[in-house]
């Protein structure tokens, strides 16, 4: 449960951080390639996780939320199984 709290402790400071440096000029210029340009003009990118102007700032979101998903339902199924 410890490990829970610290990480959910982790998501809502990076989200904090991505807030306040969200829309000001960026230090650096990130270029993700073609691959990567694909990736971000996708629905899911385009429609459904776009909660920040920088683009960057909207994977990474979306891989800790991942995170905190996949962490949530490891220590449900395998926690409880062992209690």
């Amino acid at each position: 449960m410890k490990k829970w709290i610290i990480h959910v402790g982790y998501f809502i400071i990076l989200n904090l951080i991505f807030l306040i440096v969200d829309g000001k000029p960026p230090i650096i210029d990130l270029e993700f390639g073609n691959l990567g340009n694909k990736v971000l003009q996708t629905e899911l990118f385009t429609n459904w996780f776009n909660f920040y102007e920088t683009q960057f700032f909207n994977i990474v979101l979306f891989f800790a939320l991942l995170h905190l998903i996949l962490t949530g339902l490891y220590a449900v199924v395998f926690k409880t199984r062992t209690k």
